[in-house]
């Protein structure tokens, strides 16, 4: 039997979640609407749908994505605002100022929300982390006018779970080594990225709770929904040791390249061979930041005959813009490969392959097993595996 070796850092990682953030924006801008249930969306109380609603609004039972007519039977006092999407981003850049203050680790991971990273942090500044936690809460209050509510851990899903579940203006401390039996009680949707139809595959095999799926072993979880659900199920175990990702050291491109000595190669299928190597290191790289590219390029060195010397050589380099957004072997791949084949010289010498990815943008929405984002986690699990097992524990299997 395979066991999954457990690796838990030892880190400070906030999830700060700003309160009703449209909402709250709103109050601050007309200071009426304050205590009064604000729906922001529209045009009308009979069209369109509610982008965000004020805790007074919630109270009613009005939720975010709700037919605008359907919120205001609810709440009939509701007050209809349009929304000013400039002032919304002005106040999160006004969070980000105040996070930056902090550390340099920040991880906008949408216009509302972030990831810190503060180890260390308490050593820097002679207070405990949850002080530290508090003070940049206190100071997002003060100088923008909200709330947000904050969730410290080790790691980035269990402190994004934690700040959801004591709001508003709250903070959550999961101790080290508590993040399994913090997660256990929780319903699946609790964890970042289970939507509806994720939970409704757990839920079929009877697996409702959190700690329902961390019981399972890794062979069970491979048996049940495959490769697809080991991402999934090292998050209900509490285990995520991805690395907060500042905007400053974002990759602008992404690339592999590898030099073949002994003369070069001319046999078309060796060339194929080593770039799809190359290739899957940088598919994979560009998973981890959880970005997408918009164009791929293939490098290709020939040598020149007769020639000797560092001039001896000829560089051609070939490109493709997809029209769209991709992080997926089995998208990249085929245009990767027809690129080079449809240059590759026959008979010319090569002493060079590349490949690389640019205009690169970050994905932050993910979403498990049969939806339109199924082949982004296939592949972010078929990473996970070879993290496991090591480079050849799986792979895409297109030639």
């Amino acid at each position: 039997m395979f066991k999954l070796p457990i690796r838990r850092e030892r880190r400070h990682i906030l999830h700060i979640d700003a309160d009703a953030f449209f909402a709250s924006v709103e109050q601050v801008l007309n200071p009426k609407l304050r205590g009064k249930p604000v729906l922001v969306g529209g045009p009308s109380g009979t069209k369109g749908i509610v982008s965000a609603a004020s805790y007074e609004a919630k109270a009613c039972g009005v939720k975010t994505g709700m037919p605008m007519f359907k919120a205001t039977r609810l709440c009939p006092k509701g007050i209809i605002v349009p929304g000013n999407f400039e002032a919304y981003r002005r106040a999160s850049q006004g969070m980000y100022e105040i996070f930056s203050k902090f550390t340099p680790d920040v991880e906008m991971a949408s216009i509302d929300e972030a990831y810190l990273d503060i180890t260390g942090y308490d050593k820097a500044y002679g207070k405990s982390v949850s002080e530290i936690a508090r003070g940049i809460l206190m100071e997002v209050y003060k100088r923008i006018g909200i709330s947000a509510s904050c969730g410290l851990s080790s790691n980035k899903t269990v402190s994004k779970t934690a700040s959801s579940q004591n709001k508003p203006h709250k903070l959550t401390v999961v101790p080290f080594g508590k993040e399994q039996a913090f997660l256990a009680p929780l319903p699946v949707r609790a964890i970042p990225g289970i939507g509806p139809k994720t939970a409704a595959a757990l839920e079929r095999y009877g697996l409702k709770l959190v700690g329902d799926v961390a019981a399972l072993k890794f062979e069970e979880i491979l048996e049940k929904f495959g490769v697809q659900g080991v991402p999934i199920w090292k998050k209900c175990l509490g285990i995520d040791n991805s690395e907060v990702i500042s905007a400053s050291s974002l990759p602008k491109s992404i690339s592999k390249e590898r030099t073949v000595y002994d003369g070069g190669l001319t046999d078309k299928k060796a060339c194929v061979k080593i770039l799809k190597a190359l290739s899957a290191i940088v598919f994979e790289k560009l998973r981890r930041y959880e970005m997408k590219a918009k164009t791929v390029f293939v490098r290709i060195r020939y040598k020149i005959e007769g020639s000797v010397g560092r001039h001896g050589f000829e560089d051609f380099a070939f490109n493709k813009n997809f029209g769209g957004l991709m992080s997926a072997d089995s998208e990249l791949w085929p245009i990767v490969k027809k690129l080079l084949l449809r240059n590759l010289d026959a008979g010319r010498a090569v002493r060079l392959l590349g490949v690389g990815v640019t205009g690169l943008v970050r994905n932050y929405n993910m979403s498990l097993f049969p939806s339109s984002r199924t082949t982004d986690e296939l592949f972010g699990a078929i990473d996970g595996i070879r993290k496991i097992y090591g480079e050849n524990g799986a792979s895409f299997g297109a030639v």
